[in-house]
């Protein structure tokens, strides 16, 4: 059978790692709604992006991710096959691309996610805290804010804090950080696409720097996950529905840490 991953709409870059996942459990729902699995998907079909960089932007992301879960499919970039299953971003939730993913929350299995991925069991006792860092990125915290994040997780008792630098690391090595990982924390960005690759029902705390609006992208992608999901915006803990009717740029900086640090310690007498 084939699988069709395609755009059609503004955005055409399914080189980006966050919106490949989501046409990726889009296609995987829709599999299991018909009742197919990975292994019955002989071709991979992105007919729209015919050069190498489908596998990834910086690394091989998306290439790892389909040689992972589609062990005997090839990619192509042909004519659609009749009966081929295909997942088109922009056709989904009437062209909001953004929300796509709302509708499937609810079917999608992450306990069958993680299997697909196959990776083992984490052996770290203690609560993971991980922080990426992407001071050296466009979106990024004031230096003060990130400074004061970073001294006042050293400063925790009971877990194991790391500070990543994911550029630094092969994806492959990336993916198991983010197997061991417990609580997830980062700015906005495609960073936060690793939630995809921890334990299913961890906690994924997103920070939004100044200037940057709401979007919905890490919000669905850890309720598909299970995960337990805060957002910090203008410095403070908000609740995302708020921004169902509208969705104004993040005016203030700061990091709330008593939010975090209160995850934290739920994390630990979970863990």
């Amino acid at each position: 059978m084939e699988l069709v991953l395609v755009e059609t709409g503004d955005f055409r870059d399914i080189s980006h790692f966050f919106h490949f996942m989501e046409m990726l459990f889009v296609g995987l729902v829709e599999m299991k709604q018909r009742g197919v699995v990975p292994r019955d998907i002989t071709r991979i079909n992105i007919p729209h992006w015919p050069h190498e960089s489908w596998k990834g932007k910086e690394q091989n992301h998306n290439k790892w991710v389909l040689d992972r879960i589609f062990k005997k499919a090839t990619v192509v970039h042909a004519p659609v096959e009749e009966g081929a299953l295909v997942v088109d971003r922009a056709a989904h939730n009437g062209g909001n691309i953004n929300k796509m993913w709302t509708k499937h929350i609810r079917s999608f299995d992450p306990y069958e996610w993680s299997k697909f991925l196959d990776l083992p069991r984490p052996r770290e006792k203690l609560p993971v805290v991980t922080y990426i860092n992407r001071q050296s990125s466009r979106r990024r915290l004031a230096d003060h804010d990130h400074e004061c994040l970073v001294k006042c997780l050293r400063g925790v008792n009971g877990i194991k804090f790391q500070v990543l630098n994911m550029e630094d690391y092969s994806f492959g090595e990336q993916v198991e950080f983010m197997n061991e990982t417990d609580l997830l924390i980062g700015v906005h960005g495609n960073g936060l696409t690793h939630a995809a690759f921890m334990n299913p029902h961890r906690a994924v705390c997103e920070i939004y720097p100044q200037g940057m609006t709401f979007q919905w992208d890490y919000y669905t992608l850890s309720k598909m996950m299970g995960h337990e999901y805060l957002c910090i915006f203008n410095g403070v803990p908000v609740p995302p529905y708020i921004f169902n009717k509208t969705r104004p740029p993040c005016m203030a900086g700061g990091v709330a840490e008593a939010p975090i640090l209160g995850m934290i310690e739920q994390i630990k007498e979970e863990k």
